[in-house]
């Protein structure tokens, strides 16, 4: 039985997949012209079995950041599909160092990307006119970026509910986590939030809940 299922929003349909050892949360969008996959960590034939029972063909692959949990999924389906894979520019060594995005260390394959495209501002501006902002906000690692589609953020490793992701790995900074958590502490509710890891939750809890958007840890 898959484990994927559908998530309500407004202005689309999203669909998560729990893929990989470490439970990573692989979102499938479905716009109103564009499909779009983020974070395919693992498991590519579950996530291609999903896309054929939904009877949908993805148009590209957007990451928030490149450790090997949210990519190692990603040249199967460029192969499968032929569509491009994006990354912020501040990850490209890290999706292709095996030692830099953990799969020499925790995966079971080491992982080194080839073919990928960077995130720069003409990309930016091609997702905006599809509705996908990209919100660069590093800390968990340079190149980690939160995805903005309606009232819907898809953080990645840098906010999950109730925590945050760690600052210990490669290009990891807490002085950099904290800038962006008061990036996205300033955004204006109601906002649902999809991390990389765990359950959703919202702007509005986190704001009151998480002990790391407090005043006194964020200055």
């Amino acid at each position: 039985m898959l484990s994927g299922y559908c998530l309500e929003s407004r202005n689309m349909d999203i669909d998560k997949i729990v893929v990989g050892p470490l439970s990573a949360n692989c979102y499938i969008i479905k716009l109103e012209k564009k499909v779009l996959i983020i974070d395919p960590g693992a498991e590519a034939e579950k996530i291609i079995s999903f896309l054929d029972l939904k009877n949908l063909k993805p148009d590209l692959i957007i990451n928030t950041h490149g450790h090997f949990d949210h990519i190692e999924a990603v040249p199967r389906l460029q192969e499968k599909y032929g569509i491009d894979f994006y990354i912020d520019p501040g990850d490209e060594e890290i999706i292709t160092d095996p030692v830099k995005n953990g799969s020499s260390i925790f995966g079971q394959n080491k992982l080194s990307l080839e073919t990928y495209n960077l995130i720069d501002d003409l990309a930016k501006k091609l997702f905006a006119d599809n509705g996908i902002g990209i919100i660069n906000t590093p800390g968990h690692s340079p190149g980690c970026i939160v995805i903005k589609i309606d009232d819907s953020l898809f953080t990645g490793d840098l906010l999950f509910k109730g925590s945050i992701g760690r600052t210990d790995l490669a290009g990891g900074s807490m002085h950099d986590m904290k800038s962006s958590l008061l990036k996205i502490r300033k955004m204006k509710d109601p906002l649902k939030i999809y991390p990389g890891h765990g359950p959703e939750t919202d702007l509005e809890y986190e704001k009151n809940n998480n002990y790391y958007l407090r005043d006194d840890v964020l200055f």
